[in-house]
């Protein structure tokens, strides 16, 4: 099964431990918060990435699914 990228947007500060937590995980700060990109195997991984940044109370701005990186 092939992975699905995604941009996610947040506002906040992503804690390294969230990051050491999903494979192919990458975190670009910003002004407001961050830009993740993501490869993810499928909506459960997606939806346990999500659960995670609420919990860590990060305020979600975007979620897209990308055609691959560039």
């Amino acid at each position: 099964m092939s992975k699905v990228a995604y941009e996610i947007r947040v506002v906040g500060e992503v804690p390294a431990r969230l990051v050491e937590d999903f494979d192919k995980l990458t975190v670009v700060p910003d002004q407001l918060g961050a830009t993740l990109h993501a490869e993810l195997a499928d909506q459960a991984e997606l939806h346990g990435l999500l659960e995670a940044l609420r919990r860590e109370g990060l305020v979600l701005v975007d979620v897209r699914r990308k055609q691959s990186f560039d």
